[in-house]
């Protein structure tokens, strides 16, 4: 190579090298706004949190308590109350008596029947076995009871979210195997309310036969009961060790005596067989227990994130309620999550705020209407968003 060829060379590549030189001060420059713009959001979203921190103040904490507090010994509230926002104890109380006889207190360790928020725990075995692959939303009533009367037509996602068209039932005090209880339920579903899929219809029954099939799906793939397999995989594993099922509340540490109140005078209610409750309202439970539950629920510890979404999701473009919950219930509290219960003198509601941070539970032992429930349950809400 001459001279003059060398130069030309040279030439070209402080070009070439150039034109890369720039082209990486363009890519740097680019990533360095890329980073600043992250950072920026980050501190944002730190000053964020630290404002919504703020607002928790010990002061603030007290506020909501006594005026919470306040509110439930305005309305008389007997029972158990918990309520946690933002990570915060807020409440965590008893009010009047657990057994009126022995005069001892309700506490937030006292034992209460749930009723239909029993619902909402078979709801999450239901998708815990579906993980497993044992049973899907469309697999219908037929593929496991043969002769279920429309059984081909009624899906399990009918079930969950109380649109099958079955019957409803009277519980009785007479204990029930489980194939006689299904047998009971086929009966009154000779002549469907209504098409699956179609109408809205609350109904026991659903759940109670959607447990039927559950506890059948655990004895044949895991070889125990459906309320073993609870045990182990809901409530051990969310921790609710004070949680169990019928009877045996009676040797719980804190029982708890359900009342009627007709003016002056308490007397205890007799309640249905537990064996014609499985699934729909055979539980028992504290405060603390299921705040527990629904803690573990909220955060994806019983079930995959996709599955906890569908929980929370609506099947039904015009049906509210799905898989136990009710999904944003109107006069409950806005952007709520929530599930109502009672079984003779045991009242109770549980709820989760949309976002996750609020958790209000009140359990009571005195039958009162759904409408102090809502009330107290929107009064709270809009107490912890102040």
């Amino acid at each position: 190579m001459n001279q003059k060829q060398y130069f030309i060379a040279l030439i070209c590549i402080l070009v070439l090298g150039g034109g890369a030189f720039a082209t990486f001060l363009t890519v740097h420059q680019a990533k360095t706004n890329a980073q600043h713009s992250a950072l920026q959001t980050r501190r944002k979203e730190a000053s964020a949190q630290t404002s919504e921190i703020t607002k928790w103040t010990v002061d603030s904490v007290k506020e909501k308590h006594d005026a919470i507090d306040k509110r439930l010994k305005q309305t008389g509230f007997s029972g158990s109350v918990l309520v946690v926002s933002h990570g915060k104890v807020i409440l965590s109380k008893g009010y009047y008596f657990s057994t009126i006889r022995d005069r001892r207190n309700n506490s937030p360790l006292t034992a209460y029947y749930i009723g239909s928020i029993t619902k909402s725990i078979t709801a999450v075995a239901f998708m815990q076995l579906r993980e497993r692959g044992f049973i899907h939303f469309n697999d219908p009533v037929s593929q496991f009871i043969p002769h279920f009367p429309n059984g081909r037509r009624i899906t399990m996602i009918d079930l969950l979210c109380h649109v099958s068209g079955i019957g409803d039932t009277t519980e009785t005090a007479k204990f029930m195997t489980r194939n006689e209880l299904v047998n009971r339920i086929a009966l009154h579903s000779l002549h469907p309310a209504s098409k699956p899929g179609t109408v809205w219809h609350y109904s026991d029954s659903n759940y109670a036969l959607l447990a039927a099939i559950l506890d059948q799906l655990t004895q044949e793939h895991l070889h125990q009961t459906l309320h073993a397999y609870i045990r182990q995989y809901i409530f051990q594993q969310a921790g609710m060790l004070r949680s169990g099922f019928g009877e045996q509340m009676d040797q719980a540490v804190s029982p708890s005596s359900g009342y009627i109140i007709e003016g002056a005078n308490a007397f205890q209610e007799r309640i249905p067989s537990f064996s014609q409750l499985l699934g729909c309202g055979d539980v028992y439970t504290t405060v603390w227990d299921l705040y527990l539950f629904d803690h573990a629920l909220a955060h994806d510890q019983l079930l995959s994130k996709a599955a906890t979404r569908e929980i929370f999701s609506r099947h039904f473009s015009d049906v509210s309620y799905s898989c136990g919950w009710y999904l944003n219930r109107k006069g409950w509290g806005r952007d709520t999550y929530t599930s109502h219960g009672v079984l003779g003198g045991w009242n109770g509601s549980n709820a989760i705020s949309a976002n996750k941070q609020n958790y209000i539970v009140l359990l009571s032992n005195e039958k009162r209407s759904e409408v102090v429930f809502r009330k107290l349950n929107q009064f709270i809400i809009q107490t912890l968003d102040q």
